[in-house]
């Protein structure tokens, strides 16, 4: 009589994750998933913040760039023309000299309002950037000390920054000497 052999039975029970696991599991994911979504909100308010510091910038260097450039009996008037912004003619009125640049006078200051399209939707108005411009000119002139015609020239700029959800008053000057001689 000949043996048969047994059929192999496997003793190994079969490992599943019990629904505890799981949860776990899926919780660990879900704190994860919430905190890089999080990172990930945080660096796009940071960004875009960062894009209207570098536009409102750029666009009153520009106007700076214009004003060292132009003929020199233009810096006297009241209003500059043949500025150009944004492809399109423009013009910036002259406030009165304050005795702080920085703050400027808010009875006397000549707003000029300059509306960016940030987002490239012309459609879309609510998108803008709008940069409020105030342009200060002073005669720096001194004969007496051998300085020859120039001037002063002070822009500032402001805006409301909304990019982390409530408005944030943003506020920055820049200063120039020009005289007669272009200074590029």
């Amino acid at each position: 009589m000949s043996k048969q052999p047994k059929a192999k039975q496997f003793t190994k029970k079969l490992q599943a994750f019990t629904i505890m696991e799981a949860m776990v599991a899926i919780s660990i994911l879900s704190i994860t998933g919430f905190g890089a979504l999080t990172g990930l909100l945080q660096a796009r308010k940071m960004t875009e913040g960062s894009i209207y510091v570098a536009t409102s910038t750029n666009v009153a260097q520009g106007y700076i760039e214009q004003l060292k450039s132009m003929d020199f009996r233009f810096l006297d008037e009241a209003v500059i023309e043949d500025l150009m912004s944004q492809g399109a003619a423009d013009s910036l009125s002259v406030s009165p000299l304050p005795s702080n640049f920085e703050t400027g006078n808010a009875d006397t200051d000549i707003v000029n309002s300059k509306w960016i399209d940030i987002n490239n939707t012309p459609t879309d108005a609510g998108d803008d950037l709008k940069i409020d411009i105030f342009l200060y000119i002073d005669d720096t002139t001194d004969e007496a000390n051998g300085i020859g015609d120039s001037r002063k020239i002070v822009l500032r700029w402001e805006y409301l920054d909304n990019s982390s959800g409530t408005d944030v008053p943003v506020s920055n000057t820049l200063y120039t000497i020009r005289s007669r001689v272009p200074t590029f």
